[in-house]
């Protein structure tokens, strides 16, 4: 898929981007260049799909990324939380490259929390917690306000590390996923109407996975699990008709929850597979640019086990000062489940979300 995908002018600022990362780890630590190059290594037999960026980021698993420069409390917690909020506003006037809009307004945000507890007379025993929120919209002129990012996570996870082992836990996953608002498909067949697509617990993502964790330094783990389950949720208005009864324009509406694969009357639809994610989160180019990196991948034992899904993300923060970082991330999402609004017969496709930006960011 890498070949294809370097054509794509989506892909070729990130490709540039990841050669230079895999050069300096070569440089730095060849374990890392191994570690890096297994990611890769997974992602090269998959074929683009679908599922969508804005209501589907990411599958069963995040690791929990905390300072590690902090001491736990009396209890035993360690928590804090980044925030990062940033703003872009384009005024023009003749300016024919704009595309008639004269105004255009962007707002992004986004939060990580955690809250992780380690304990036992060797420390065997861990919990991690982490709720990550994203959420960004658009105001033009043409179009109005449109929300362009929307992602709510929640994940916990507790670990048992044996007496004898030394950089693996035998580990039980859970994770919530959603989004925060509505999100609506656009000239709706054929109109100017727009038709609700996706909301809160619409769908929604819940995994259970046990499983090992393997962490062999402080910035790379791998997570494996057999016996992984999933249930997609549609609980909040799976119908969603525009029309009364279903028909708008002349033309039958497909359900809401039809369009992530759930039965409308039934709200919700189980999932068994194996389930594995891969994860980076290292400081590079002598620690002034932030990368992360995570690659998940589940296979459904039940219905077309070799159709893979895949959610890999991309992550780069430039720290200019204290409190200003530039960001690059380049998400690739892909679900044999999810089909295409205007085509619901077809799979969505492979679904491709690259933003740059200026933002502040605050830790806590």
């Amino acid at each position: 898929m890498t070949g294809r995908l370097q054509n794509i002018p989506y892909f070729r600022g990130g490709f540039n981007i990841l050669k230079l990362l895999f050069i300096h780890q070569y440089q730095t630590n060849m374990k890392g260049l191994l570690g890096l190059l297994f990611i890769t290594v997974l992602s090269l037999p998959l074929h683009a799909q679908d599922a969508s960026v804005k209501e589907m980021q990411a599958t069963a698993q995040k690791t929990v990324v905390a300072d590690t420069s902090k001491r736990p409390n009396k209890n035993g917690w360690i928590h804090g939380a980044n925030f990062t909020f940033g703003l872009t506003q384009i005024g023009n006037k003749n300016w024919i490259a704009a595309g008639g809009d004269d105004f255009s307004l962007s707002a992004a945000l986004s939060l990580n929390a955690y809250a992780n507890r380690k304990w036992g007379s060797r420390m065997q025993h861990t919990w991690d917690n982490m709720i990550d929120v994203n959420y960004g919209i658009v105001n033009t002129t043409s179009l109005g306000v449109r929300k362009v990012n929307d992602r709510l996570d929640f994940v916990t996870k507790y670990g048992f590390k044996p007496k004898k082992w030394k950089k693996a836990t035998i580990s039980l996953l859970g994770q919530l996923r959603s989004q925060i608002s509505s999100g609506y498909e656009y000239d709706y067949l054929g109109t100017t109407q727009k038709r609700r697509n996706s909301g809160f617990f619409a769908p929604a993502y819940i995994t259970v996975a046990p499983g090992v964790e393997w962490k062999p330094n402080s910035w790379f783990s791998l997570f494996g699990s057999m016996l992984a389950a999933r249930w997609v949720i549609t609980s909040n208005g799976p119908y969603s008709y525009l029309g009364q009864g279903g028909v708008f324009n002349g033309q039958t509406e497909t359900p809401l929850a039809t369009l992530y694969g759930v039965d409308p009357s039934k709200q919700s639809r189980g999932e068994f597979g194996t389930f594995v994610t891969a994860t980076i989160s290292k400081d590079i180019f002598q620690k002034k640019v932030a990368y992360y990196s995570k690659l998940d991948l589940y296979a459904n034992y039940v219905k077309n086990p070799e159709n893979v899904d895949m959610f890999w993300t991309n992550q780069f923060k430039v720290r200019l000062t204290k409190w200003l970082n530039v960001n690059y991330q380049l998400d690739m999402l892909y679900d044999d489940d999810t089909k295409d609004p205007k085509n619901p017969a077809s799979a969505l496709g492979l679904q491709v979300l690259s933003t740059f930006g200026v933002g502040v960011s605050v830790k806590m």
